[in-house]
């Protein structure tokens, strides 16, 4: 993981802001059982609020989902800091008090060129960490879901107001090595365009 931290900080960034941060989760410990929670606990709050099924199959579904980033070994958080407030939250919890840490909070995009070339340069170092981990053979995802969006998932990491969570990678030992993807778009003439006067 170390080494893919390097590689992450070799990605461009304009006017040498380096404004990627990454946290590191190891599991076993205090702070990847905290996490566990956080993920049991957003998962219950979205089924619940979703009315898709009765309290008890949402609680199994999401002590599911806690079971199974349970076997994650390693995760990676990777923030970029003067983003702007990015805690500004308009929801409340009528069912549960506690709720309102576990809820969504909004999206709060760049606003600035300077925000924007942050974010994009975070994007790249997430990109070379990504390739060095899968040249040490290990399997990586990039997650962006709702668990990272949270104010329980900000303060385990200790996030401060304007720090933007741009992602979380989950590491670990892959049990199979993925095919690649049929992609949709042809690289000649679709992807690769040859520009012509």
């Amino acid at each position: 993981i170390q080494r893919a931290v390097q590689c992450a900080m070799t990605a461009p960034n304009h006017k040498v802001t380096e404004p990627t941060t990454f946290h590191r989760i190891i599991a076993p410990s205090a702070a990847s059982e905290k996490l566990l929670d956080i993920v049991y606990s957003v998962t219950l709050e979205r089924l619940l609020s979703r009315k898709i099924s009765g309290h008890e199959a949402c609680r199994s579904e999401a002590m599911r989902k806690r079971e199974k980033w349970s076997d994650i070994p390693a995760f990676l958080v990777a923030t970029v800091r003067g983003m702007g407030d990015q805690c500004q939250s308009s929801f409340t919890s009528n069912n549960n008090p506690d709720g309102e840490i576990f809820e969504e909070l909004p999206y709060v995009a760049p606003s600035t060129m300077r925000q924007l070339e942050d974010y994009a340069a975070a994007c790249a170092s997430i990109q070379n960490l990504l390739l060095s981990l899968h040249s040490e053979g290990l399997g990586s995802k990039w997650a962006t879901g709702p668990v990272i969006r949270t104010r329980a998932f900000r303060d385990l990491i200790g996030c401060e107001e304007d720090d933007m969570v741009v992602g979380l990678i989950m590491v670990g030992w892959p049990k199979r090595l993925p095919r690649m993807p049929r992609r949709r778009r042809d690289l000649e003439g679709d992807i690769l365009k040859d520009v012509q006067l």
